[in-house]
């Protein structure tokens, strides 16, 4: 395969009619537009099917498609399934020889995971996590994971089941034909649920760590901004101030800022990298910002006191969720204290009162084993969501 794009092999094409043409001029036959289109189709399919990864996206992710297909890269990039047995995780390596050791089976499971709707987005996800894997890939991983899981579920279920009916044996107790089948149903439909299920997350990773990577640059962005904002005060040019931003100290936004600087380093424009960079962020922020810089550029503005001014805009944002939290920190606290003082005594209260045979005219089921659930599951269980919940969405600052 060479290293231009398909825009170049429909150039050549197109160069060879005319060469025929000028060659014979009794020939007849006549490529269009459809036919090119046709055979470069064609074309594509056959080195997808050799693993060869060309990164297009789809919907309302199509403003990177430019970006990550064969329209503006320059050239494509084989990542086909058999790089993964050479790959830089010891895990990663385990998983690619355990796909080849199976090829067919995981080649057909597969091609049913790629019909999921979550394809369409998840080679922008990559791309936006900075994951160096090409959905190919990453659907083999999914695959594997997703049938080992399914085996150790369904061995744990079969264990569990095994001892089950070894202890009713020891007891002598008679199990029907309906129960001892059903012990081995479960285990298998529990085990395809929870096969379902590590497909599905295997899809949320890339959008998770994409998201991560933008809440992460969202925290150091108005110090970033403000840097800028001063770099180009100094007199100092745009590339300059990208460079000092990507070789300073900020995180996952410094490493953004690499990527950028080696898009411009091949030869992409500035302005065509930094719509990139805008693209594919998950920070709402760093977003805007980018494009107002883009603006700014094409207009000709002042760019440090933009950067100046987005610098302030970004940090009044950023003030205004902590205090929001801060407000829905005092909401949740109330019923913290309820829940975790209040509730308790009164249940402990109320249950030692029908306990103990008092009259209270009303029948209420607080007997020990409800009691105990309600300590030790129920309880515990709401305190650690309204936890988590709270963790989940605090502001990242």
């Amino acid at each position: 395969m060479p290293d231009d794009s398909f825009a170049g092999i429909r150039a050549r094409i197109e160069e060879k009619k005319k060469k025929v043409y000028s060659a014979n001029e009794d020939v007849q036959e006549e490529f269009t537009d459809k036919e090119i289109d046709t055979i470069v189709d064609r074309m594509k399919t056959k080195y997808r099917s050799e693993g060869l990864e060309f990164n297009e996206v789809e919907g309302k992710l199509g403003e990177l498609k430019g970006i990550i297909s064969g329209t503006d890269h320059k050239g494509v990039e084989v990542q086909g399934v058999e790089a993964l047995r050479e790959g830089r995780s010891p895990y990663v390596r385990v998983l690619g020889h355990l796909y080849f050791a199976l090829h067919g089976f995981f080649e057909w499971l597969g091609k049913r995971i790629e019909v999921l709707p979550q394809m369409k987005s998840l080679n922008y996800y990559l791309y936006s996590a900075n994951m160096s894997y090409s959905s190919k890939q990453w659907v083999a991983i999914i695959s594997v994971i997703s049938v080992i899981v399914f085996i150790a579920a369904f061995s744990f279920g079969e264990i569990l089941f095994l001892v089950l009916r070894y202890i009713a044996q020891q007891r002598e107790l008679v199990l029907s034909p309906t129960l001892v089948a059903f012990s081995y149903v479960v285990p298998f439909f529990g085990a395809f649920f929870l096969m379902i299920i590590a497909i599905f997350i295997g899809f949320l990773i890339p959008q998770s760590n994409a998201q991560q990577r933008g809440e992460a640059c969202g925290t150091e962005l108005p110090f970033a901004l403000r840097h800028m904002a001063t770099e180009l005060r100094a007199g100092i040019g745009l590339y300059k101030t990208i460079q000092t931003i990507a070789k300073a100290d900020y995180g996952v936004l410094s490493e953004e800022f690499s990527r950028t600087i080696g898009e411009i380093e091949e030869g992409t424009d500035t302005k065509d990298a930094l719509r990139h960079f805008a693209a594919r962020t998950q920070s709402r922020p760093l977003s805007n910002a980018l494009r107002h810089i883009i603006r700014a550029l094409r207009t000709g503005g002042n760019l440090s006191e933009i950067m100046g001014t987005i610098a302030g805009d970004v940090s009044f944002d950023l003030r205004m969720k902590v205090r929001d939290y801060s407000e829905k920190l005092n909401f949740f606290g109330v019923i913290f204290i309820f829940m975790g003082i209040v509730m308790p005594v009164f249940v402990g209260v109320m249950a030692a009162i029908v306990n103990g045979g008092l009259p209270l005219g009303i029948s209420i089921p607080l007997t020990p084993p409800v009691v105990l659930l309600f300590y030790f599951l129920i309880l515990p269980s709401f305190l650690g969501g309204l936890a988590y919940y709270l963790y989940i969405t605090q502001p990242k600052t």
